[in-house]
């Protein structure tokens, strides 16, 4: 919610900066209800939503630098934009347009190394960092372990399959944004800035390669930017808010239904709701359990758990992408449920990864045995059990 209502309200500064008042106010209306984006989980707190703060914020910044011709806002730019990139890797898009912006009138190069100082503030401080910690874990982290799925031959299945998904959100959207591309083709700073944000955000999305529904997010604060440099150009205004209403029809049809359903339907309806009850009561049982200084590990991609729990992570990975991308990490996790130090709970979410993996599901049954299943779901709870690693 706070990240939401952060973004609308910098793009409607955006919109006055690059436009007029009614600008930003159309463009921060289009992104206070599209922002739900009920197709793309935009009511999530994911990574890219978490990262279009900052970027947004940078986009903001450099406009307030270039109006004032202060240096002061070009280096804040520049360290919003950073940040964004610490928050998601494909957050580059608001440092993009930084560079863009920096890059026109007088003074340019010192503008360009004003704002390069800046992102070096952030983005240093995570390589020293990294440096410190272990270079090659690092690297396979941040870098290494996506590499393979931009590389893969399955990531146009991949588009394929979230398209349909993201049109139902993003169709009338991207329209509007499209007709105020082309409305700003006269405004040298609307087109520039709209257009590098445009692109860079369409480039993270396809940094990924996996392409989950909230990878679009990246894109609803340039396109509600550009759809409210077009509606703005309409002189009756109760058309453009019309059209402000009827391009946030999915979200706002979302919203009605959700309104109007049986609880437990809305649980139904919002994307992750049972899901996090399930791990409420998992995690109930857990503290219950186990102390708070005995290791737990939940088995995969549950990274909430350990939060609702208060347990630390007996492993360093909690996502099932990078253990199967990162060269090694499957071997580590096997040697560190094996060992005599391994977690005391376990927490089966996910069966694949002992249906893909024999030797995992071999040690899973060697050293751990049920001990309870949650209500509903039948999550099962494993215990470690007594008995020497075998090789």
């Amino acid at each position: 919610m706070v990240a939401g209502a952060t973004i609308t309200l910098l793009i409607v500064a955006i919109g006055r900066l690059l436009a007029s008042p009614e600008a930003g106010f159309l463009a921060g209306g289009l992104y206070a209800i599209a922002g739900i984006g009920p197709h793309i989980e935009g009511y999530t707190f994911n990574g890219e939503l978490a990262a279009s703060v900052p970027a947004t914020a940078a986009v903001a910044a450099v406009l307030v630098a270039r109006r004032r011709d202060s240096r002061r806002w070009l280096v804040a730019a520049g360290t919003f934009g950073g940040s964004a990139i610490l928050m998601k890797q494909s957050g580059f898009d608001g440092l993009a347009v930084v560079f863009v912006v920096a890059a026109l009138g007088r003074g340019r190069l010192k503008s360009l190394a004003l704002v390069l100082a800046g992102a070096a503030v952030p983005l240093g401080a995570s390589v020293i960092a990294g440096w410190v910690s272990g270079w090659r874990f690092y690297w396979s982290a941040v870098v290494g372990d996506h590499l393979g799925a931009v590389t893969s031959a399955s990531r146009l299945g991949h588009l394929g399959s979230s398209l349909p998904a993201a049109t139902r959100d993003l169709l009338l959207l991207s329209a509007l944004a499209l007709v105020g591309l082309w409305l700003a083709r006269k405004q040298p700073l609307q087109l520039r800035v709209g257009l590098a944000w445009l692109v860079a955000a369409l480039a993270g999305v396809n940094v990924g390669g996996l392409y989950w529904p909230h990878y679009y997010v990246q894109l609803l604060p340039p396109l509600c930017l550009l759809a409210g440099l077009a509606l703005a150009r309409l002189r009756d205004r109760r058309v453009a808010w019309a059209a402000v209403a009827l391009a946030v029809l999915p979200a706002l049809g979302f919203v009605a239904g959700v309104v109007k359903a049986p609880d437990r339907q809305q649980d139904l309806m919002v994307k992750y709701a049972l899901g996090f009850e399930n791990d409420q009561r998992i995690a109930r049982y857990v503290r219950a359990h186990s102390s708070s200084r005995e290791d737990v590990y939940a088995l995969e991609s549950r990274a909430d758990f350990y939060f609702l729990a208060s347990r630390p992570a007996a492993y360093r990975y909690l996502w099932g992408q990078p253990i199967r991308a990162i060269p090694g990490a499957l071997a580590s996790l096997e040697r560190t449920l094996a060992s005599p130090r391994r977690p005391k709970l376990v927490v089966l979410f996910q069966r694949s990864p002992l249906h893909r993996h024999r030797l995992l599901r071999a040690i899973i049954d060697r050293y751990y045995r049920r001990i309870w299943s949650a209500p509903r779901t039948g999550t099962p709870v494993l215990a470690s059990v007594g008995g020497s690693p075998r090789a």
